[in-house]
């Protein structure tokens, strides 16, 4: 490798791992801080940046946010992944992923209508929830009549909505074993059931 190539993978390496700091700042302050609102101030401060540092990574403070959404969500798309079809190692890795962030999405929840950032998180979980019901459930829905595999697809993303878990862990007080198990009672019951008939 020439000198010059290897001074640009330098300022390439350089440049992604301030790029990761900055998203890593701005993603603590969103989930562990609980600043539904960070200023650029507070990223940079967090990340040990400057603000033009931001600027030029992101553009501004709403592409900073974006990019921040996006790649949590990737995250979080892939510790959910399963072999499709199987409901019990799908109902583990959902009640994993729940017990690490349940609590701060239900206060996401919350807020909203308050905080445009925040509906743009809840609105992508929702998405990123009924595409893992898709990936998670194929050869299940993929067994039912068009109809029926509409209204199971609701009863999945319903039973496996965290404010199912939140409801299990902190209202009636289930331990994480008794919620895995009752989540998995209830999409075993949907699945043999897609009709919804009593």
């Amino acid at each position: 490798m020439s000198g010059r190539a290897y001074t640009q993978t330098r300022r390439a390496d350089a440049t992604a791992q301030t790029r990761r700091t900055i998203l890593d700042a701005a993603q603590r302050l969103f989930r562990e801080e609980r600043e539904l609102d960070p200023s650029l101030d507070q990223v940079a401060a967090g990340a040990g940046c400057s603000t033009r540092s931001i600027i030029r990574h992101f553009g501004s403070k709403q592409g900073l946010m974006e990019a921040a959404v996006a790649d949590a969500t990737t995250t979080i798309g892939e510790s959910r992944l399963v072999e499709p079809g199987d409901i019990e190692a799908a109902v583990t890795r959902l009640v994993e992923h729940y017990e690490q962030l349940g609590d701060e999405v239900v206060r996401w929840l919350g807020s909203a209508e308050r905080y445009p950032l925040v509906r743009r998180v809840v609105e992508t979980g929702t998405e990123m929830h009924h595409e893992w019901v898709d990936a998670a459930f194929a050869p299940q829905l993929a067994a039912c009549a068009a109809a029926e595999r509409r209204a199971l697809r609701a009863s999945l993303a319903t039973v496996t909505d965290v404010q199912v878990w939140h409801l299990l862990r902190r209202r009636e007080g289930l331990g994480r074993k008794a919620v895995e198990a009752a989540i998995l009672q209830l999409v075993r019951a949907a699945v043999e059931n897609p009709k919804g008939e009593q």
